[in-house]
């Protein structure tokens, strides 16, 4: 039976990668973490339309992985492409060159034309999720953030993503997530 591919969002700080882990343990899923092959140079000091590309080009490779994987396992990924539509496209004001269907097109290309079966949203005040944090990189801004977060809400209600509020206690986070898990089978 083929498995189910389960997208965790949310700004730095916000528990995702906690979460994430956690339920990858749990449900024996395969867990990947976006970006991977490109890191060391998307956080460095580049123009935001060359951080786009290095984030769909990790992209392609790593859902080259998945796609073998989901013929068997479920799979967890830590960032997808709604990271790359709230950091990049809105907060890096990249839409201003390039739309939002125009992007999507591409990135389903880099997708290898995988959609996710659930992406859940973890959402928190900024500065909770800049307290969080022992260590901070480019994206960690509060002016910033703050329209990173607001990018995540928006594009939540328009494509029907999960939001869980990320500032309750993480069993209750967790309890959330499995109410979710179970409503669409995955445990």
């Amino acid at each position: 039976m083929p498995g189910k591919l389960i997208i965790f969002e949310g700004i730095d700080g916000s528990g995702k990668s906690t979460q994430a882990k956690y339920f990858a343990k749990k449900i024996k899923a395969i867990y990947f973490k976006e970006p991977y092959f490109f890191k060391k140079i998307i956080l460095s000091s580049i123009q935001p339309l060359t951080e786009l590309f290095l984030f769909l080009a990790d992209r392609a490779e790593i859902y080259s992985l998945i796609d073998k994987f989901l013929k068997r396992n479920h799979v967890i990924l830590d960032r997808s492409f709604p990271s790359t539509l709230a950091y990049q496209l809105e907060a890096r004001n990249l839409k201003r060159i390039i739309s939002l269907d125009n992007y999507l097109k591409i990135d389903l290309i880099a997708r290898k034309m995988i959609n996710p079966d659930i992406v859940i949203v973890f959402d928190l005040p900024v500065a909770t999720a800049l307290s969080r944090l022992k260590k901070k990189t480019k994206f960690e801004k509060l002016r910033f953030l703050s329209k990173v977060r607001k990018a995540y809400l928006k594009f939540a209600k328009k494509f029907g993503w999960y939001v869980i509020d990320a500032s309750k206690d993480i069993n209750d986070v967790r309890q959330e997530i499995f109410n979710i898990f179970r409503n669409k089978r995955i445990c």
